[in-house]
């Protein structure tokens, strides 16, 4: 019996150790002193360098569990560096690119996956080489997507900076040539929108390369072998950030072929088989080598310059080489490294493949006729982004737009590209979504779309706002107010949040409605959108969408607040009033009858008080002040049951009115200290056997409450709520008495 016990104990223990947090990271505040900086660098404004203990992260690496197989309890947790400066805890399995076959062959080329311990929005997905180091893909949660990647040449030092941080080079021009005309017939019609059927597709990934494209990672290896180790390295960053997308995303992940290093090229750049042509030839290498049985989706990395996936919805399709075959993939690139080349470019040409569209309404190059639901040249995967004349930003933000989980869904699900997957059944549950009810708005009037979302898994969800009316641009420039078709409002990468401000709140308190991209309309016209709900989880991401309408009218609105709208000061505890034009929605079709009167306390970006709910709708009311002291004040009025509101355009002060506070002792109690940091003492004139007390905000809400029996003393702590004025009322059987207090910490 002692033994079992001791065995038990120690095995308890090695569990416990394996599950604690290691961290194999040191910030360094010299960059590289005296190193050979990383050749393929990626150019980022900022960043910061931290040094890795490489040998003793892969010696924890090689005690990760496989993903999908039963890990008996087991954990291996470590800890990342992000943009902050801190340290992250993720949970994290191995998850392979390569086919075990390949992956026996090279052993040292490795794939990882992680999902945050103390935030699971947050996740990892990272590979690691002996040639190559380590190479990660951090999706942030609502910080957005950050990476890390080698900064020196002996791989010891690491660079880790945000996306927002990476430069835009003239080696990174690039233009997709796909013609979406040749597709394989396009699912029109699909019920299927969404990725919800609790499914893991895998397909088989034929990706070989050109060697030009081979003769940059080769290195200083001398052995065939060990080029084509070096290059596959190479390729195994790329995929694990592509399917680090297409898994969230899509429930999509490709795995390198077993006998993928024989259309691996380098050494002579005239002995490949490519010539300036691409496609077919690629499809012809491919079919050759591997067999056109063997492989479902196939790929050319080259560095030429351009992306062209052949054909639209082609994957497992095995047809003519020179029309919709499923191996006529390719990307190019001067420069093919980091993000610029994997997600907006390399996630952009098989998101083609997979049935994907271009989302973009202006360059030069079209969507099917439903996706053109970005302006300009768009933001998301199948966008350009950076490309065109007129740019939303330089680089592409890691996700797919609706339309893209729409289509690229109902292909794999039911369509073309559906069979020859490997299906994988996943325990991860699909979210709902919820976009709410079809409104309508005035013109020229600010409005907030807020949606619901719940999980089954209890997993922390993102909601993803997208304006959904594809048409292409009237002109080729940003969106106006005046433009009835089309977008007006770009995509937003999904936050944590359910709520989004038409156009965004920083905006609208610069008193701005028609910030580039996000353009309310001063026409009468409707805006359908779309509610993308992620659950975000690493093995398999599961979403779910809803969509709505909003009716602009062109004869209503603006809708503007008038009073307050000067620097002007309120006394706290008065009657003021607050004024509106209700421009003529107060009958139809906008038939709003009342409007809530809010409070802001920070300049308008946050509105925490309601100070008056559902009164009528005529554009003056009355109002009692709010007994809180602050200076950066600003009034809301939003239709009741609407979507449309306006804030009043500078920041006006309230003063308190402080009559009848201070250190005092009054009729049936006193309070102390006071003013108080919220931690303060009530003393009762005489032992009370049963009394309530009651803590009341400004605006008359009960912010604490307490019974107490046989007592004549209590301590309160309220440090947790906002400075201000309360009321305390002490309610007996037969009396009440109210006392103010002064919370300021």
């Amino acid at each position: 019996m002692k033994t079992k016990i001791i065995t038990i104990v120690i095995l308890t223990f090695c569990f416990i150790s394996f599950a604690q947090s290691q961290n194999y990271w040191v910030k360094s505040d010299q960059l590289a002193k005296g190193k050979e900086i990383f050749s393929n660098k990626v150019e980022v404004i900022n960043f910061n360098v931290y040094q890795l203990d490489l040998q003793n992260f892969n010696k924890a690496l090689n005690g990760a569990p496989m993903r999908g197989e039963n890990s008996n309890g087991k954990q291996l947790i470590i800890s990342f560096p992000n943009t902050d400066g801190h340290f992250v805890k993720y949970n994290v399995v191995e998850a392979p690119v390569m086919h075990p076959d390949l992956a026996a062959k090279y052993p040292g080329i490795k794939s990882y996956a992680g999902q945050g311990i103390d935030d699971p929005s947050k996740s990892i997905r990272f590979s690691v080489s002996y040639q190559r180091g380590l190479s990660g893909m951090v999706f942030d949660g609502d910080n957005g997507t950050n990476f890390i990647d080698p900064y020196s040449t002996d791989l010891t030092e690491y660079m880790v900076y945000a996306k927002s941080d990476m430069i835009r080079t003239s080696a990174q021009d690039f233009e997709c040539t796909t013609d979406e005309s040749i597709n394989s017939s396009i699912e029109k019609g699909k019920s299927i929108n969404t990725t919800n059927d609790s499914k893991l597709r895998k397909y088989r990934l034929a990706l070989c390369c050109d060697a030009e494209y081979g003769n940059l990672f080769i290195g200083t290896a001398t052995t065939d072998a060990q080029k084509i180790a070096n290059i596959l390295a190479q390729m195994n960053i790329a995929m694990t950030r592509v399917n680090g997308v297409y898994e969230k995303d899509l429930a999509i992940t490709m795995e390198i072929i077993p006998n993928n290093d024989l259309i691996i090229y380098f050494g002579s750049t005239t002995a490949d088989p490519w010539s300036g042509e691409y496609n077919t030839k690629t499809a012809q290498v491919i079919d050759a080598a591997i067999g056109v049985a063997n492989y479902d989706i196939g790929h050319n990395f080259n560095t030429d310059g351009g992306g062209n996936a052949g054909c639209i919805g082609c994957v497992c399709l095995s047809s003519s080489q020179s029309g919709t075959h499923k191996g006529r993939g390719m990307t190019g690139m001067s420069s093919p490294t980091g993000d610029a080349f994997y997600i907006d470019y390399v996630a952009h040409e098989m998101g083609h493949q997979f049935g994907g569209y271009h989302t973009m309404n202006t360059c030069s190059r079209s969507g099917s006729g439903t996706t053109e639901v970005e302006p300009t040249s768009g933001s998301t995967i199948m966008g350009y982004a950076g490309i065109c004349s007129y740019n939303i930003q330089a680089h592409s933000d890691d996700y797919f737009a609706y339309v893209n989980i729409r289509d690229i869904s109902a292909r794999v699900q039911t369509g073309t590209c559906s069979t020859c997957a490997q299906i994988i059944p996943i325990t991860n549950l699909p979210p709902t979504a919820n976009a709410g009810l079809d409104y309508t708005i005035p013109k020229s009037t600010a409005f907030v779309l807020t949606g619901v979302g719940t999980d089954p898994d209890g997993d922390p969800l993102t909601y993803t706002w997208e304006q959904n009316d594809a048409a292409q641009a009237p002109a080729s420039t940003a969106p106006v107010s005046t433009w009835a078709v089309g977008p007006l409002f770009r995509s937003i990468k999904g936050t944590a949040s359910p709520l989004r401000y038409f156009p965004k709140m920083t905006s609208i308190v610069m008193n701005n409605l028609t910030p580039a991209y996000e353009v309310v309309p001063s026409v009468g016209r409707t805006l359908n959108f779309s509610l993308v709900v992620r659950d975000n989880k690493i093995g398999g991401g599961q979403t779910a969408n809803d969509l709505m309408k909003v009716t602009v009218d062109g004869t209503s609105g603006p809708f503007i607040v008038t009073d307050p709208t000067t620097p002007i000061s309120w006394a706290g505890g008065t009657i003021d009033t607050v004024k509106w034009n209700v421009a003529g929605t107060d009958v139809a079709p906008v038939n709003c009858s009342n409007v809530d009167i809010l409070l802001s306390h920070d300049g308008g970006y946050t509105y925490p008080d309601t100070i008056i709910a559902n009164t009528p709708n005529d554009g003056i009311q009355a109002i009692t002040v709010p007994n809180v002291p602050f200076s950066t004040c600003r009034v809301m009025v939003k239709g009741s049951n609407n979507i449309f509101f306006d804030i009043s355009n500078t920041n006006f002060t309230i003063t308190p009115d402080v009559s009848g506070i201070n250190e005092f002792e009054g009729n049936n109690f006193s309070i102390f200290p006071n003013p108080t940091n919220g931690i303060f003492v009530i003393q009762l004139n005489s032992i009370c056997s049963k009394a309530e007390i009651e803590v009341f905000n400004a605006i008359g809400q009960i912010v604490y409450s307490k019974k107490i029996h046989n007592s004549d003393r209590q301590e309160l702590n309220l440090n947790q709520i906002e400075n201000g004025i309360y009321s305390i009322r002490i309610t007996t059987s037969n009396s009440s008495v109210t006392k103010k207090v002064i919370i300021q910490k």
